[in-house]
């Protein structure tokens, strides 16, 4: 217990000593910050991350299908007979039609491009929770003279809920070339805020209002949309579905329209972890310069301490306990700013725009307009140990040159 008070009485001296150079307080200061703003850094971007991947599977793929089958020959007929089966299917939670189209929205002089989505809003609202985010209006109907708009078409056309918009189909040639198009006057029921792309260009109105809009046969719809248990079966599921479906369809999955964002995210966690790692790595390289100058500054003393008969064993303890210090201050401090930080960057990103007065994120490029975040004690614990790891292993060396001082040619020297 004696030897034990020992190294930690030298250490917490050397560490503490007024007699040390500027310059290796200045070194030892720099890789207690280094640790520190790695630390911090890596758990706000970790959390940054969980917090994108989050909204992806919370906002946006709560919104659009996992799978869809669209028709090769651009409508399935008799959907009433056909959904059950598919909806049937293991892993399928719900199962509803649709019809697609692209058009323009027109009030005034403003023109805005869609994508219209008709709809079956009972089991529409089973498949995708664009409800929950409704701004205003109201989803309790939805009749054939009605449609709900995003928020961002909304704001482009300034439109509110009761007013009235022309909606503009193409019709084309039975060689596809445009031939005309079609007008109708319809009536805003409800607005959608997301927060994201789909604000800018989704609209949903009646399936049977489209149906009649697009002069589909009774009954036709372009394709079936499904939710499922897993998201990330949806390409084995499209499979499985497109088997059990009497006619020839189109396997479509989320992968294959939002798969590039969740894949970004991925790798974008994987480079910063391995950056930030990096940055961690430097700035423990700075221990390493520490211990060697304290060793060069302090050999009189280790000679004076092994001549007394202190083992070699207790030197390097001595030193690896005086660098160990730095990254235990550092991680430790560089944990708590990180947990702060990760706790209130949406705040923190919500007064940063309301002081610029705009969106750093382009609702229409980013399928977000906010900054999320979602802390995970195991990042924390795994990011900390890493920095613990990393300072310790960089005392090493220098803490085994102490322990080869030599008191003869030391105290010869004096």
């Amino acid at each position: 217990m004696l030897s034990r008070a020992l190294v930690w009485q030298l250490a917490r001296r050397y560490r503490s000593t007024r007699h040390t150079s500027g310059f290796i307080r200045f070194i030892s200061a720099s890789s207690t910050l280094g640790i520190a703003l790695g630390v911090a850094i890596l758990i706000l971007a970790l959390s940054v991350m969980n917090g994108f991947e989050q909204a992806l599977k919370q906002r946006l793929l709560a919104v659009i299908p996992h799978v869809e089958l669209e028709a090769v020959s651009n409508q399935l007929d008799n959907w009433p007979d056909k959904l059950p089966a598919l909806a049937s299917v293991p892993g399928v939670v719900a199962a509803a039609p649709y019809i697609k189209a692209n058009g323009m929205l027109r009030k005034g002089n403003q023109i805005k491009a869609a994508q219209f989505r008709g709809i079956e809003l009972a089991l529409e609202q089973q498949i995708s929770d664009f409800a929950d985010y409704l701004q205003s209006g109201s989803l309790q109907s939805l009749n054939d003279e009605q449609l709900v708009l995003g928020s961002g078409i909304a704001e482009l056309l300034q439109l509110e809920v009761g007013d009235s918009v022309q909606l503009m189909l193409p019709r084309f040639t039975e060689d596809g070339r445009l031939a005309s198009y079609s007008n109708r006057l319809l009536t805003v029921s409800g607005i959608v805020h997301m927060g994201g792309q789909l604000d800018q260009s989704q609209v949903w109105l009646s399936l049977t209002a489209l149906n009649k809009f697009l002069e589909m046969p009774p009954g036709a719809v372009q394709g079936f949309a499904f939710r499922l248990d897993d998201i990330f079966a949806a390409q084995q599921m499209a499979r499985t579905l497109g088997q059990v479906s009497e006619d020839y369809v189109y396997l479509l999955d989320w992968f294959r329209t939002q798969g590039h964002v969740y894949n970004d995210i991925q790798l974008v966690r994987g480079i910063l972890y391995l950056v930030l790692t990096l940055v961690i790595a430097v700035a423990c390289f700075n221990i390493v310069a520490t211990l060697v100058m304290a060793v060069r500054e302090k050999e009189s003393d280790i000679a004076i301490l092994l001549t007394m008969g202190m083992q070699p064993a207790r030197i390097i303890k001595v030193f690896v306990l005086l660098g160990s210090l730095n990254g235990v201050v550092g991680t430790l401090s560089g944990a708590l700013c990180g947990v702060l930080l990760a706790l209130n960057i949406e705040q923190i990103f919500y007064w940063v725009t309301q002081a610029l007065g705009r969106s750093l994120l382009d609702p229409s490029i980013y399928f977000i307009d906010f900054i999320p975040s979602l802390l995970q004690w195991q990042d924390v614990a795994v990011t900390v140990a890493l920095a613990l790891a990393l300072s310790t292993l960089a005392t090493l060396y220098p803490a085994y040159r102490a322990s080869l001082v030599n008191p003869a040619r030391v105290l010869g020297q004096r």
